[in-house]
């Protein structure tokens, strides 16, 4: 397998040489890190936070801080240039906007100062490594269990599927579309699928669904890039009268991604079908793993491991942890994040 160093730039391997010798440390002698969510509206980023806290603390380190961005790209660049100010000496961020927020990775690569990104990997600058789930292989999971369950309806192939999707100005919702779509035009090509942008938002997944449901009132399945959108599509689902329970024949499929605890509580409840669980119990431990690594002047090697793959992208290499399905049958699987 080819090895790759984590940083990627020379003046940032000379950044690991001075870790080893313990220069770049806190003046209290502990290792500082600052941390960006992209938002903290959901249970995902809520809990991806404290899991950093946790491995953070398990590790004698020290967080600079965690403000949030609140979806907004410009504040957080602000953000991740006020962590460097107050002396973070690695920076790890969930990025909103992956072009939005290049401008501060290549501020933190100029300062010398390792950059890892979770769940989401920027479009620019260099990051030492990214961290986050297979999502076209998530978004394939989705569609190969959409078209297990919609088999079932005695008017199939000719079905209509609507797919909310996410921000397709982040890798992981162009991902996930690209996973889920491609996958339900190779292996049914007779289902119409319509797709309608969301930005990850539920008030525009909602929109979407009463606007699709007033066109199409016998929609048969929804795809959504994230269960952060599934109370408000169930919401407008009941208005219409399509809220049927799943496995009840006038049922509309719904499939997810994410595996919250929240959606795990909705396939409990028989108001949702399945979801693709990420791996965010792996998230907070392997980005760790990875800046220790970074610390003590080691190399990441490319290729296939137990829990994922690393591949190299322009911006550094990206850890790409396996994604699992979830349905009614493993819903209660202690190793599930959603039920830590």
């Amino acid at each position: 397998m080819k090895k790759v160093l984590l940083i990627g730039v020379m003046a940032a391997m000379v950044l690991v040489t001075a870790w080893a010798g313990g220069q770049a440390e806190a003046d209290d002698g502990t290792f500082a890190v600052g941390y960006s969510p992209k938002f903290l509206k959901d249970d995902f980023q809520v809990l991806l936070l404290e899991a950093i806290e946790s491995g953070l603390e398990a590790r004698g380190w020290v967080l600079t801080g965690a403000p949030d961005a609140n979806g907004d790209a410009e504040k957080q660049v602000s953000d991740l240039e006020n962590l460097m100010a107050a002396g973070a000496d690695a920076l790890i961020m969930v990025p909103y906007d992956g072009a939005g927020v290049v401008p501060a990775i290549r501020q933190a690569n100029e300062r010398g100062i390792p950059v890892f990104s979770i769940d989401d990997g920027p479009s620019g600058g260099e990051v030492s490594a990214t961290v986050r789930a297979d999502n076209v292989d998530a978004g394939v999971q989705g569609a190969e269990e959409m078209i297990r369950r919609l088999q079932n309806d005695p008017d199939w192939p000719d079905v209509t599927v609507l797919e909310l999707q996410g921000g397709l100005l982040t890798v992981n919702g162009q991902d996930r579309s690209e996973g889920f779509y491609t996958t339900m035009q190779e292996l049914a090509p007779n289902v119409t699928v319509i797709q309608r942008p969301t930005e990850w938002t539920a008030d525009m997944a909602a929109d979407a669904t009463q606007n699709v449901l007033t066109q199409y009132p016998d929609l048969d399945g929804i795809f959504m890039a994230s269960e952060l959108m599934a109370a408000a599509v169930n919401a407008r689902l009941a208005e219409a009268g399509r809220d049927a329970p799943v496995g009840d024949p006038e049922s509309v499929i719904r499939v997810a991604i994410d595996g919250t605890p929240a959606g795990l509580d909705l396939i409990r409840q028989g108001a949702l079908d399945a979801t693709v669980s990420q791996p965010l119990s792996g998230y907070a431990e392997k980005t760790l793993d990875l800046v220790q690594l970074a610390i003590d002047g080691g190399t990441l090697e490319v290729g296939e491991y137990e829990d994922g793959r690393v591949v190299m992208t322009p911006v550094g290499p990206q850890y790409q942890l396996y994604a699992t399905l979830v349905t009614a049958e493993n819903v209660d699987d202690p190793t599930l994040w959603g039920n830590l």
